[in-house]
């Protein structure tokens, strides 16, 4: 059925238009606002909303012509049928140029509503709007508990943050032993549970009261330990079906249990990132736990992350690659100072120090092939990489 949506003051031509909809199984009206929207009202409910024809009330010329602008630049395509209680030519001349092909003349009824949905159907089919890309998903999965994963999710998606034309969100998806909230000192009374049992009643208006916002960063943190509570999987795909209209990059941090929201949570990502330490049991699970992706089809998204890794290391980065059958994608130095100082603090690593800058790294790799995105963070200055001592370091905002 074709999803709608309806931007008209006049509640009783949307009455009439939703109430023909439903009796007559013509359409589906998805959201009907009583307001011109425009700007970022406007982008954040259609994205929210990803209608496939824009029923839009033509009494005010100017606004109309201009929400007609906002929807071919947030969904280029989209077809845009006119209501109104009176036909006057020079403003119907006006609004056809703008690209509007349909016009219902209120009172309409059920026959007029029905061929009208069907030639926007037609267009629909011939042309399909070109929305903007959603999200990319990225989750970040530990070999072994402790080996650093949510460390490295979090700097990641910090770091993405304070990147100019990225918004970003990050999903704590460790249900046992979620510490996004934690870690990033949020008092967010919401939590993933709260976000999915309302999956399906998800707006433009609902989303912003259950995140919480951490600078220019939005999480979901894990929340409460409670082993009866239980994430259905069609609500986790909800979720992030919405979430992908709103933001250009989502991280996801795992639990490593290979539960089976885990396993959906990687099946809606660009890349899964495996997370290791250079220690025997952790190299020895992330083998078993790269062998196990493989066979369940995940083989080319998964990328391997060497975390905490020094100077002097029982392997060297080819035995480990060799052991592990795959190259390593980005290694983390082991600056346990740095990561207690900005778990503290409730901050990313300092850019200044070389995790830090590693850190960056990844964001910027993530944040690679997005059309808005500017450069991230500055690199240090050639002298900076003589400096030994730790020093004080400053939040990144």
């Amino acid at each position: 059925m074709l999803r709608s949506v309806v931007i008209c003051p006049d509640s009783e031509m949307t009455g009439l238009l939703v109430a023909l909809s439903k009796r007559g199984g013509i359409m589906e009206v998805t959201k009907a606002v009583d307001k011109y929207l425009s700007g970022y009202d406007l982008e954040r409910f259609l994205r929210a909303q990803a209608p496939e024809v824009v029923f839009l009330s033509s009494a005010s010329a100017s606004e109309a012509l201009e929400i007609i602008h906002g929807v071919e630049a947030a969904i280029p395509g989209t077809p845009i049928a006119a209501l109104d209680r009176r036909c006057d030519p020079s403003i119907l001349v006006e609004l056809m140029r703008a690209g509007v092909r349909e016009f219902l003349n209120y009172p309409f009824d059920e026959n007029s509503l029905r061929a009208t949905v069907q030639r926007l159907r037609g267009m629909v089919e011939k042309r399909p709007a070109v929305s903007k890309a959603g999200a990319d998903v990225y989750t970040f999965l530990p070999a072994k508990a402790g080996v650093g994963a949510t460390t490295i999710g979090l700097n990641a998606a910090l770091y993405l943050s304070e990147i100019p034309g990225i918004n970003v969100l990050l999903i704590d998806l460790d249900l046992n032993s979620g510490l996004t909230g934690f870690l990033l000192k949020l008092d967010n009374a919401y939590t993933i549970y709260d976000a999915t049992n309302n999956a399906s009643k998800l707006d433009e208006h609902l989303w912003p009261q259950l995140v919480a916002r951490k600078g220019g960063l939005d999480a979901l943190p894990a929340g409460r330990l409670d082993p009866n509570t239980r994430i259905h999987i069609e609500d986790l795909r909800m979720l992030v079906a919405f979430a992908r209209r709103f933001y250009d990059i989502i991280c996801i941090d795992l639990s490593g249990n290979l539960e089976q929201i885990s396993v959906e949570a990687m099946r809606e990502s660009k890349q899964v990132f495996l997370v290791t330490t250079p220690e025997i049991p952790a190299l020895h699970l992330a083998r078993r736990k790269l062998q196990l992706l493989q066979q369940m089809d995940f083989g080319e998204q998964v990328a391997v992350l060497l975390n905490r890794t020094q100077k002097r290391m029982l392997f060297s980065l080819a035995q480990i690659e060799k052991l592990l059958g795959t190259p390593v994608h980005l290694s983390f130095s082991n600056d346990y100072y740095e990561v207690q100082k900005s778990v503290g603090e409730g901050r990313a690593a300092n850019p200044k120090c070389d995790l830090g800058s590693q850190f960056a790294k990844l964001a910027e790799r993530l944040a690679r092939g997005k059309p808005d995105a500017k450069p991230a963070v500055p690199q240090k200055k050639f002298i900076e990489f003589f400096s030994t001592g730790h020093g004080e370091t400053s939040p990144v905002r």
